[in-house]
């Protein structure tokens, strides 16, 4: 199968156990991923805050 040369990544819908786990994750460029809902979106203010963030994942990373 030919990989689509615009392709940066691709994500997964999870399940999310509580407020704080991600939504969705997987790998964008190589680099693994989290994308969790912005607590802060409002629909009055919603030009001002992203709906979702995307984080590095640390999971599995070792601290120097």
């Amino acid at each position: 199968m030919t990989q689509n040369p615009n392709e940066l990544g691709a994500l997964w819908v999870n399940d999310p156990k509580n407020d704080r786990s991600p939504v969705l994750t997987g790998t964008v460029n190589g680099q693994r991923v989290s994308v969790f809902k912005n607590k802060r979106w409002s629909q009055e203010e919603k030009k001002k805050q992203p709906i979702y963030q995307i984080l590095k994942s640390t999971i599995g990373a070792k601290q120097a």
